[in-house]
């Protein structure tokens, strides 16, 4: 992320009960579909276990969701080193640390975004902010296409301009609609700068509902990498440092790949 400017527990959802149960294995056609997805994972899950109460001025509560290891293990060559996964998770703490000073500057000197952002509930308005014109994320047929070839005509990149001017609410829903399109209409070197940035504006501590929402990210990741023809591909390098960030970054380091 460019730092001048560059890029960088209520049921909400109702789900209609007449909906059966559908095949995990299977990509959602459907918003509903999606969220008996969900539910559906949920039920599996076995109880939460709740950690790293820290000694401050209020209590903080982290949530480190520990299930079954579900990644889809990397093919061989495809997962990165111990080292160079510590690299990363040093530059990402320090983009998170230099976010915060920008976020913090700004409403000290109550600047306004440059542009107006969507609401956090418009799907469709930050669909076409992030994409462009298209009415969804683009999927490739070609999983070793590569960077050049994978932002569509008028999609915005994470800018500072816009990462730092989102509230948590809306930073939580983006990141939401993210897994969600990669879910169902595959991943790009683009949205994996969003997803970068989005995560780089994440507050600790995490609920579980975002713990959650992290490790279906891992999962994605995990099935994506495992289908690539190749290690030369660059979508790699992006799934390997997503995995990364969930896991060792957020704690969940059930999911984190072992070296």
């Amino acid at each position: 992320m460019d730092f001048e400017d560059g890029e960088l527990m209520p049921q909400v959802f109702v789900v209609e009960d007449e909906i059966p149960e559908v095949d995990l294995s299977l990509p959602p056609t459907s918003g509903q579909e999606y969220l008996r997805q969900v539910q559906m994972e949920a039920s599996k899950c076995p109880t939460i276990v709740v950690a790293d109460v820290q000694d401050t001025g209020k209590t903080a509560t982290t949530w480190r969701m520990y299930t079954a290891k579900s990644l889809h293990p990397a093919p061989d060559g495809f997962a990165p080193n111990i080292s160079w996964q510590r690299e990363q998770i040093a530059t990402f703490s320090d983009v998170r640390q230099k976010l915060l000073k920008y976020k913090e500057t700004q409403r000290k000197e109550k600047k306004k975004p440059l542009r107006r952002l969507p609401l956090r509930e418009d799907v469709d308005k930050w669909c076409s902010l992030c994409f462009g014109s298209l009415k969804t994320p683009p999927r490739s047929d070609d999983r070793n296409m590569s960077p050049s070839d994978v932002t569509p005509p008028e999609a915005s990149p994470p800018l500072l301009s816009i990462i730092g001017f989102m509230d948590q609410p809306s930073v939580l829903s983006v990141l939401e609609y993210h897994v969600n399109w990669f879910e169902a209409t595959g991943f790009s070197v683009h949205q994996g700068r969003w997803l970068y940035a989005l995560m780089a504006s994440l507050e600790k501590p995490l609920e579980a509902e975002t713990c959650s929402l992290l490790r279906s990210l891992a999962r994605n990741c995990a099935n994506l990498r495992a289908t690539l023809e190749n290690a030369e591909s660059s979508l790699l390098p992006q799934l390997n440092l997503l995995i990364c960030i969930v896991s060792r970054y957020f704690d969940q380091f059930d999911l984190a790949d072992d070296p």
